[in-house]
């Protein structure tokens, strides 16, 4: 396989073996047998430094029909709204402006620039989520971006952007190269495109679960520096975010419109001493997942033989991919809950676990929640309808990026 940006032969460097589509959850027993597993194993590229799945599921299997609201985290809304804020003032952001968000899902984050007074139009291809933002009056386009369609839009309705806005898309797109060339092709002279998604430092800090089929790329700033410069794009300024248990935000401009800020040479010399740009930096990953996964199924058996319940909270991809890679079952856990309604009464893909919705913690009392989105664990610890719970005695087990007992 070669590498999508520049095309150089690929190095496998982990796999976590033959894996179903984790947002594709089943709707009874019957269809387990006739489940699609797909190989999810992931690779380096030694020319541009771009970390990558070796083998895809086509985007329209994957995201037409998609069942993840960005909605239902309390905590992703609050940072949608401190994100228009914050891209607002920075950009100098008024109602003459257009932001453009690509997989825009419900709407929930260009409804806090609609608030601001800011025009903006979404693009997102699942036709069920879609429907649901245009219902809350944000013009919403349910296409996959692509150059074609970046094209279309300039050409007949005069699309043209202030910032094209893009939250955890950037690695979700095999065509990579025109994706970005889209992005040249809607932005406006002196516009800005902004995009935030999981950085690879995840990987070495054992967040290994940002690996599934949805997530083509895992990047670091030298090899996103490659990519968008193949377009005549440049990264100009770069920020950290707490979003996914570790995000990065870009800033990129036209070639030379702006000036390239400290925190963009400063990062790339990090990356550079940490080895983001070394096979081997990536190849000891593998030893410290094993760890996490032997203490963690130990843990569990440990609990189980002392007569205690566990149950799981949450069934996000990043939740399945665990339970899978850690072979973690119903023989270990007694349910698993979502707040999500459009995942209950469905079964998890691959351990087939029903999902019940939360009020089943309260009236099951497990004596452990296993937190599978343990980047919201602050969130879910907190929350008002675990109180007596906790109370009682219940505690968290949070597996990622070391194992803790709360």
């Amino acid at each position: 396989m070669n590498c999508r940006s520049c095309e150089t032969e690929l190095v496998e460097f982990f796999s976590l073996g033959q894996i179903p589509s984790l947002n594709l959850f089943l709707k009874k027993e019957e269809d387990f047998a006739s489940e699609k597993k797909y190989n999810l194993s992931v690779g380096f590229c030694p020319k541009c430094f771009l970390v990558q799945i070796i083998d895809i599921i086509s985007p329209e299997d994957l995201f037409r029909d998609y069942i993840y609201f960005s909605s239902v985290s309390k905590y992703f809304l609050e940072h949608c709204k401190e994100n228009a804020d914050y891209l607002a003032k920075k950009l100098n952001l008024d109602k003459e402006s257009l932001v453009l968000e690509i997989a825009s899902n419900d709407g929930s984050q260009l409804q806090c620039f609609k608030e601001l007074g800011i025009p903006v139009l979404g693009v997102d291809p699942a036709k069920n989520i879609a429907k649901v933002a245009n219902e809350k009056g944000i013009r919403t386009i349910d296409e996959f971006f692509s150059y074609p369609l970046a094209k279309k839009l300039k050409e007949e309705q005069n699309v043209q952007a202030d910032l094209i806005f893009g939250a955890n898309v950037l690695a979700h797109v095999p065509e990579i190269v025109g994706f970005v060339k889209g992005v040249k092709e809607l932005l406006k002279p002196k516009g800005t495109a902004v995009f935030e998604f999981p950085y690879v430092q995840g990987l070495v800090e054992n967040k290994f679960d940002i690996i599934y089929h949805e997530h083509v790329f895992y990047y670091s700033l030298i090899a996103l520096i490659h990519l968008f410069k193949s377009v005549d794009l440049e990264i100009y300024d770069v920020k950290m975010t707490p979003m996914q248990g570790g995000s990065l935000m870009i800033f990129a401009s036209h070639s030379g419109v702006l000036p390239i800020h400290e925190n963009v040479k400063n990062l790339k010399a990090k990356e550079i001493e940490s080895g983001f740009d070394k096979l081997e930096t990536y190849q000891k990953m593998s030893e410290s997942v094993l760890a996490i996964k032997h203490e963690l199924v130990d843990l569990l058996k440990k609990l189980k033989r002392e007569g205690k319940r566990v149950a799981a909270y949450s069934a996000p991809a990043r939740g399945n991919i665990l339970l899978l890679y850690f072979g973690i079952d119903g023989n270990y856990l007694d349910f698993i809950v979502d707040k999500s309604k459009a995942k209950q009464g469905l079964y998890t893909p691959g351990t087939h676990l029903l999902v019940y919705p939360p009020e089943k913690i309260s009236e099951e009392k497990p004596d452990y929640l296993l937190i599978l989105c343990w980047n919201l664990a602050d969130e879910v610890m907190q929350m008002e309808e675990l109180k007596n719970w906790r109370q009682n005695g219940g505690k968290f087990i949070i597996p990622i990026p070391e194992i803790k007992i709360v």
